[in-house]
This record gives structure tokens, C-alpha cells and sequence, in this order.
């Protein structure tokens, strides 16, 4: 164990200012003779040794105290090569990770704060001898050449880093720091973090290396602190997943204020293809976001792509977040329905789904029978219709939840002569509910219930009627006659998309992983209701199957620089490349049933689009940064103080000397002062509980 601060160790001669106390007051008393006190020669010896223990006691707690605290001043650490066999004379190896993103192109007193952080880097091999070695490794974008360098390569190497805007790799490029380290030949291993005061970074230290912190001597040294106002646009939605030509809908775009000052006087803008939508004027409390609503009719299909943007702020580097759409040209639908007996059990599915005609065809659907399952491959389509099965196959059940769980749609209408216990075992795979009983008669035209209450917000009637904001909607309710009762589950995410008058459910809708279904109570044929024939019925129905084959995202594309890039979709994967920056980049796909499946690292790519395609078909991907990367300014939430194992030194607030100074001392180990302080604390509170419980002194 050695000292950062060895002159403190003089304190440890107050460690004797108690000890003379207690010799002065052992003076022995004047010896007075006086009658009246004899029987205290009866006084027990044994109360009079437990006085005398108490007292050295107290003492050894005292003097115990009092030495833990000139440790804290003194500063003790311990370093690495303790457990190494080395010696500190013996040659080092320097690990840096420096922080690049693009807060780091931000100007302070001192100059750009990439700028300061390179001068970090030079005083770190300032302090280091000929015969040490340096590993230099930057947080985003793509890696440079981490090998072990010289003095003079590692210059070289410092001059070609620059701000980037590609997404930060932080627990990569410390996991392949922490792993360089460990397979040098030197004993000596030191590492350090040059940012700026980054709050990812340090909770990334706080919950992911616990074992690279044990390992390795560890230095945080924070650049300056600057303060700028930012605004940026922390996430783009929609909100509708039934994107499609001519059906309206909305983009949201959440703006959030990172800084401790009022933005004002700011513009928010969204461009689609070229052309600007709207703008909205921005004034935001220190610290507060808010959403902008901009309304969006899709006059085609394909591709949308556009941009939000942000005019006024301190910080131009994050001012603008892209989007994709992918509007459907057609959904592709498999109906699968029962053999027809009679006439009384027409279904009006094919009148809907006809009546949109062929040239404004957003859905396309293929009818087939319950034989002829399982020769279709139903990874195909985008929605399933089961319609009136009296028992769902059970070979089917994995393929159908499989289905689902890929953000496919399902509807579901159940049969007269429905096995209910098969039903039920059906539903459990989605956490759905159960069928309970019947109610009514079927065939009797005798209404039972009246489906009278419709979740107006959802989707499926979303626009579809004219009334004013403060006008409850007005409709023909239909009379059911016979109907199937669903005992829905607490649990999930699951709403009644049309509810009866008795509060049962007409229509239900149920989240499952990424897609979801569409469960109707009653069948599609008069037998069951005459809501066929009411005005409501046709559009519903209609919308119900667009939303059901709509994807939960409302068609966006968006990808987080930093994470591997994950894409799903159909497109030949023999033809299919990936293009960014006019660039193509091959790629293996992996068949996923009906779809492919790519993946790719993106080191190099920065906000923007990256296109898939394969010739025939086009996709485009937004690529956006982390939000943790635009918020530098707000108050950090994990203070700084409280990483343990880390010598963390604030740079940027001290002058060039003092920066030296630090670094020279700060690669020595493991401070462990914090240990004497706690030991000095639990000795304080043993000393009070020895004085207040310990009654050495009570004769009976």
C-alpha cells in the first residue's frame, strides 16, 4: 500500500494526544482517612477491573479513530501490480478510450473539447517512459487502429481522430480495450477515459465492468464543462399503424429541450420527399419535450422519406431526425373459411373485400379451405382470416402464433357448431380469454343485445366519421341475435374495439408480440346479427382487415446507430445488397419463412438512409443517433463520485500543472481511503455504544 498524499501521515502523531491525556489523569489521589467510607473496602475487584477495561477500551476506539483519519488525508491505494509481481519501475502499457461523439465538438474556454481531449492524450504520454506502450481507441463511429504503439505512432495516430456522427460503441471498445490489456506481456496495465462527462458512459462502467474495474487501474479524466442550449428531436411516430394511399394519418414528432435554459424563438419543420409539410413555432421549458402533430395523406404507395429539422438552437450537429414509410401497395390477405352447406351461411367477407374494385386495390386475398392448410405456407401474407372453422386445426397452432408474433394480423370469426374447447385451447396461445357460453339462439332473428358502444380513437374508425369535436357519434346499432361469450383476460394489452349494451365484447382486439388479433364474437353471416346489413358494417369490416395487415410500427424504418443494424422483410436474398452512401455492401440474408432476414455492424454510417434492395424491390431505413448523445447538458444522474473503483478527474477545471500532476499519480491503483473512513465511522459509533451500554461502574 502506498500514499498519494504521504505528508498527511504527521497526522497519525495526534494519534498519541489521547494516550498522554489518559496518562496524566493515572496520578494517584491524596490517600484521606475518613470513617464514613469504610464499606467501600468491600468494593468486588472483578467491578474494578471492568472499570479499568472499560477505560482502555474507549481508548484503543479513540486512537483507532484518529488514525483512520490521517489515512483518509494521506489517500492510500493500492496498486495493480500487487497482485501482478511487478514493480512500478518496470515498463507500462496505456490504454485510452476518447470520447468523439459530436458533443465533443463543442467550444469552451479552453478551446474545442476534441481538442482539449487530444491534449489529455498528449500529457498522458508526456508523463509515461520510453519503454511504455499505448492502445488509443475511440468511442464512435469506425475503429481505428488499436494496436499496441510507440510514443510517436500514437502522436500520428492522434492527429487522424475527428468528431464523429456515427453511433457510439462504448461497450464494445472498452470490452476490446479491457481484452488488449489482458493479453499484453506487460505487467503494468492502466486505462483511461477521456470524455465529457458522458452519463451513458459512466452507467455503462457502473452496471457492465465490474470485472474490468477489479482488474485493471482506472482513470476518468472529464474534459471541460460547457454549457449549450440544445433542442433535438428525440423520436418521430405515427398514430396509426394502418398507413396506406388515402388514408390519412398523423407523424408525431417529440422535441425535447436539453439544456437548463428556455428555448424560444426556435422552428420545428417536417419535409417529405423534398417538400416541406408544415412547421410549427418551439418554446420549451429547461428540460421539458414536447410532441407536434403533423397530418399526412399518402397520395401513392412505396416509399415516403423525409426529415424533421430544428432551427434556432446552440447545437446544430443533432438538428435533424430522419424517417422512412413504407406504404403497402397491396396487402396480401389468406381467408380461410369452412366448405359452404347452404345459403343461410354466406359469408359477406368476399362482397367486402370485391367492392374496393381493381384499380383502388389495397388488398388482395386468396381463398382456401381447412384441407388445404397445410399445403400454404401462410408466412406469405400479411393478415389470416379463420372465418366460421368449427375447430381450428391443431397442426396450426405454432405456425398461427409464430405468424402473429412477427407483426402479422389475425381475425377471427367462430362457427355455430364451433368446438369451444378447441377454441379456447387456440386462444391461450395468445393469453387471448375464453369462450364461456352461448347466448341467444342462432337463426332466431330475435335480438339479444345491441352492439352500441365503438372505442371512436381506434384505428378501424379513426376519420370515419364527420362530427364535430364535442359531438358524441351517431350510428345504427345492430341487433345480435346469437353470440359466442368472451371472458377476457386482465392481463396483456387488450381492448374492446365495439362492445354490446350488456358490456360484453362485439369485437376484441389483443396484442401478441409484434402483431395482433382481431376476435369477433359472433360469426359474418344474418344467422348471427343484422349488423351486415347496417352502414357501419362495410367500412368497418373493411378498415379492421387493413389494420389487422398493417405492421404495429405504421410502416417506419428506424435504426439506432450504435445497435447492429436488423432488418426483416421480402426481397430475394440471392439479389439482395444493402447501399449507403452510393456504396453497396454485401450481405448473406437469412431466409425467415416467407421473408429475409439481414443484419450489419454500420460502424460507418452516420444519420441519413441506408437502402436494401434487390433489384425489384426498394427499401430505405432511417439512421438516427442515441438521445443520450444530445443530452450533455442536463443534470447528470449518476454523479460522478460514484463509481467506485475509478479516479475521476475533472480536467477541464484545472490548470495544465495540476492536469500533470494528476495524471501522473492517478495511474498508481486502487484508492481505498473510503475504507478507512467507513472503519473511522463504525470506531465513532462503537465508542458512543460502548460508553451508553457498557455500566462497568454499577454495584449491586
Amino acid at each position: 500500500m502506498s500514499f498519494l498524499n504521504p505528508i498527511f501521515l504527521f497526522a497519525l502523531a495526534a494519534v498519541g494526544l489521547p494516550l498522554v491525556i489518559h496518562l496524566l489523569n493515572l496520578r494517584k489521589p491524596k490517600r484521606v482517612r475518613f470513617s464514613t467510607v469504610a464499606f467501600f473496602k468491600e468494593l468486588q475487584k472483578t467491578t474494578i477491573r471492568k472499570i479499568k477495561l472499560k477505560k482502555w477500551l474507549l481508548l484503543t476506539l479513540r486512537l483507532l479513530a484518529i488514525a483512520c483519519l490521517a489515512m483518509v488525508l494521506a489517500r492510500p491505494f493500492l496498486p495493480p501490480v500487487l497482485s501482478s509481481g511487478a514493480t512500478q519501475n518496470q515498463p507500462a502499457v496505456y490504454a485510452i478510450l476518447l470520447d468523439n461523439s459530436i458533443s465533443m465538438s463543442r467550444i469552451g474556454s479552453k478551446g474545442p473539447l476534441l481538442n482539449q481531449a487530444k491534449e489529455l492524450v498528449n500529457k498522458i504520454v508526456e508523463s509515461s517512459d520510453e519503454e511504455d506502450r499505448f492502445i488509443i481507441q475511440t468511442t464512435n463511429g469506425v475503429s481505428i487502429n488499436s494496436s499496441i504503439s510507440t510514443k510517436s505512432q500514437i502522436e500520428r495516430r492522434l492527429e487522424q481522430i475527428d468528431i464523429s456522427k456515427g453511433g457510439a460503441f462504448l461497450s464494445e471498445r472498452i470490452n476490446f480495450l479491457a481484452s488488449s490489456l489482458s493479453e499484453s506481456p506487460f505487467q503494468n496495465k492502466k486505462m483511461y477515459l477521456i470524455d465529457d462527462q458522458n452519463s451513458e458512459l459512466r452507467s455503462a462502467l457502473n452496471s457492465e465492468f465490474d470485472d474490468i474495474l477489479n482488474r485493471f487501474s482506472i482513470t476518468m479524466l472529464n474534459v471541460e464543462d460547457v454549457e449549450v442550449q440544445n433542442t433535438f428531436i428525440s423520436d418521430i411516430t405515427t398514430s396509426s399503424a394502418m398507413v396506406g394511399k388515402g388514408i390519412p394519418f398523423s407523424i408525431d414528432v417529440r422535441v425535447q429541450n436539453a439544456s437548463e435554459v428556455i428555448a424560444a424563438n426556435q422552428f420545428l419543420t417536417l419535409s417529405i420527399d423534398g417538400a416541406t409539410v408544415g412547421q410549427y413555432s418551439v418554446s420549451l421549458n429547461e428540460g421539458e419535450a414536447q410532441s407536434f402533430s403533423f397530418e399526412i395523406n399518402p397520395d401513392k404507395s412505396g416509399l415516403i422519406t423525409g426529415f424533421a429539422s430544428i432551427e434556432g438552437d446552440g447545437f446544430i450537429m443533432d438538428n435533424e431526425y430522419y424517417f422512412s414509410i413504407q406504404v403497402p401497395t397491396t396487402r396480401n390477405i389468406l381467408w380461410v373459411q369452412k366448405e359452404q352447406i347452404n345459403l343461410s351461411e354466406i359469408s359477406y367477407t368476399a362482397a367486402i373485400l370485391d367492392a374496393q374494385g381493381d384499380e383502388n386495390s389495397q388488398i388482395k386475398y386468396s381463398k382456401i379451405t381447412p384441407n388445404d392448410l397445410s399445403k400454404v405456407d401462410i408466412s406469405s401474407y400479411d393478415a389470416l382470416i379463420l372465418e366460421e372453422l368449427d375447430e381450428v386445426p391443431e397442426f396450426l397452432f405454432s405456425a398461427v402464433q409464430n405468424f402473429v408474433q412477427e407483426g402479422k394480423g389475425l381475425i377471427f370469426f367462430p362457427s355455430e357448431t364451433a368446438n369451444i374447447q378447441n377454441y379456447n385451447k387456440f386462444l391461450s396461445l395468445f393469453n387471448a380469454g375464453r369462450f364461456v357460453g352461448i347466448k341467444g339462439e342462432y337463426s332466431s332473428f330475435k335480438s339479444i343485445a345491441k352492439a352500441d358502444n365503438l372505442l371512436e380513437d381506434h384505428p378501424v374508425f379513426s376519420g370515419l366519421f364527420n362530427k364535430k369535436s364535442d359531438e358524441e357519434i351517431n350510428f345504427e346499432e345492430p341487433d345480435i341475435y346469437y353470440y359466442l361469450k368472451l371472458r377476457t383476460n386482465s392481463s396483456g394489452l387488450g381492448l374492446n374495439i365495439i362492445e354490446m349494451n350488456n358490456g360484453d365484447p362485439l369485437l376484441r382486439e389483443k396484442k401478441y408480440g409484434e402483431g395482433r388479433l382481431l376476435i369477433y364474437s359472433i360469426g359474418n353471416d344474418p344467422s348471427w346479427s343484422n349488423f351486415p346489413v347496417k352502414a357501419l358494417y362495410a367500412p368497418s369490416y373493411y378498415r379492421s382487415v387493413l389494420y389487422a395487415s398493417s405492421l404495429e410500427d405504421g410502416g417506419f424504418s428506424n435504426q439506432i446507430l450504435g445497435k447492429p443494424f436488423e432488418w426483416r422483410g421480402n426481397a430475394d436474398p440471392d439479389k439482395t445488397q444493402l447501399v449507403y452512401d452510393e456504396e453497396t455492401i454485401q450481405i448473406n440474408p437469412q431466409k425467415l419463412g416467407g421473408r429475409i432476414s439481414l443484419s450489419y455492424t454500420g460502424y460507418e454510417w452516420e444519420p441519413g438512409w441506408v437502402t436494401i434492395t434487390d433489384g425489384e424491390n426498394l427499401y430505405k431505413s432511417a439512421l438516427n443517433l442515441e438521445q443520450s448523445e444530445s443530452t450533455f447538458n442536463l443534470k447528470k444522474e449518476i454523479d460522478s463520485d460514484t463509481i467506485d473503483g475509478i479516479n475521476i478527474v475533472d480536467a477541464g477545471a484545472l490548470t495544465a500543472e495540476e492536469v500533470a500532476n494528476e495524471i501522473k499519480t492517478s495511474g498508481f491503483g486502487r484508492e481505498i481511503w473510503q475504507w478507512f473512513m467507513m472503519a473511522g465511522f463504525l470506531l465513532l459509533i462503537t465508542e458512543s455504544l460502548v460508553s451508553i451500554f457498557y455500566k462497568a461502574e454499577t454495584v449491586k
